[in-house]
């Protein structure tokens, strides 16, 4: 998505005016919101939009998301398991295909234009790995061994590249409930408490590491201030709570915030994935629907792209449990108003299903990539070409309108 120069001027405008005098005041006394204050108000790259990049984490199974029901090959393979017409709603471009009857919200968003899905996505040389592989998505890069990247996700490389602000990217893993920023529970939070409490008590008498700890706690402290400052009236109109919450809360404090990142579990069916999925999936689709509305009341909704992914998909067969094991390609799922919607990627076909698990056609840096030029409006290049890496970075089609 090309950006002119009128339109950057009006995001710059469209922040001063959403954080209003009282951002101005702190800036002047707060050396942190000075510094997003000024950054933002200097810099001319970039879109503003906002990218939230939604993990669904332990394997989600596309091929009971997104069904090639008339396929005869998958009804074979999945004989408890696949769904049946009944059991989704058709796509209106490709008939062939439904969206789980489970997921109406997405189901509306696709006939709406509003949902992409790009077919078959994973990485050279698949592992079936939980652990490995989300490190790959994460950190954006095939071999972590030795690897520059390792350690540093590639969103967090991306905001130090473009955009080196401190409230840049936020992981909801990490920062939390706002109301308890940096403490996962309260059992942890009283232990880093008594322990910095300790820290603090030597007085001068540190070590460089001790003195960087107690810095660290003290950045975390000021931080943890400021989004709660900023994120006390948030009140959502529904019932969802969590990851999706968390996300929203987030975005209401209008502090240039280019990325959010949640995950959201339980997607690992090895058993009995028909029960686990009429309670997940539909707990997905709401939790989703109310975050949507959250940023339409905000007024985010036209400048936001989620990014739905998983660390693989699942096999094409079903187990006698009856689940699906571990497989490779699986769908990444974007969505918003700026999206082109419908498939892209490779159509999954009869061979693709008579494989063990769907191969990959699509590499997962494309699409992040592709996010990230025609979405966010930076070079994807620093990010994900290191060490030598190289990938292909073709879609095969545009992902944005």
């Amino acid at each position: 998505m090309k950006e002119c120069s009128e339109c950057r001027t009006l995001s710059r405008r469209s922040f001063l005016t959403h954080a209003g005098y009282g951002l101005g005041a702190l800036a002047l006394m707060d050396p942190i919101l000075g510094t997003v204050a000024s950054t933002f108000g200097q810099t001319t790259r970039g879109t503003g939009n906002l990218l939230v990049l939604c993990e669904l984490n332990g394997g989600f199974d596309v091929l009971s998301f997104l069904a090639p029901y008339r396929n005869a090959v998958y009804q074979s393979r999945r004989p408890v398991l696949a769904l049946r017409e009944e059991n989704v709603l058709a796509l209106p471009d490709s008939t062939e295909y439904g969206i789980n009857a489970l997921f109406p919200f997405f189901g509306s968003l696709y006939a709406a234009g509003n949902l992409a899905v790009v077919q078959q996505v994973a990485y050279p040389d698949a592992n079936g790995s939980h652990f490995e592989s989300q490190e790959i998505y994460q950190y954006g890069v095939r071999n972590l061994k030795g690897s520059t990247a390792a350690g540093t996700t590639w969103y967090e490389r991306l905001r130090k590249t473009y955009f080196d602000e401190p409230f840049g990217v936020l992981d909801t893993r990490t920062i939390g409930d706002p109301g308890r920023y940096g403490y996962p529970d309260r059992t942890y939070r009283g232990a880093a408490q008594e322990a910095f409490g300790r820290l603090a008590r030597l007085g001068k008498a540190r070590t460089e590491a001790q003195q960087a700890i107690a810095d660290a706690y003290d950045r975390i402290d000021v931080r943890g201030a400021q989004l709660r400052q900023h994120t006390e009236d948030f009140t959502s109109s529904g019932d969802a709570r969590g990851q999706f919450y968390r996300a929203a809360q987030l975005a209401s404090a209008d502090l240039q915030t280019q990325i959010i990142k949640l995950t959201y579990g339980g997607f690992d069916t090895h058993g009995e994935q028909d029960t686990a999925h009429e309670r997940l999936f539909p707990e997905l689709n709401n939790h989703f629907a109310q975050f949507v509305a959250d940023l339409e009341a905000l007024g985010l909704w036209e400048r936001t792209c989620i990014c739905f992914y998983s660390e693989f998909g699942r096999r094409n067969e079903e187990n006698g449990s009856p689940g699906t094991d571990h497989g490779n390609g699986g769908h990444m799922i974007l969505a918003g108003p700026g999206v082109r919607g419908g498939l892209h990627g490779q159509n999954v076909t009869s061979a693709d299903l008579s494989a063990d698990s769907l191969p990959y056609y699509v590499d997962f840096r494309a699409v992040f990539g592709s996010c990230i030029r025609d979405w966010l409006g930076f070079n994807p290049d620093p990010i994900f070409k290191l060490d030598g890496e190289t990938f292909d970075e073709q879609v095969g089609s545009d992902l944005f309108a």
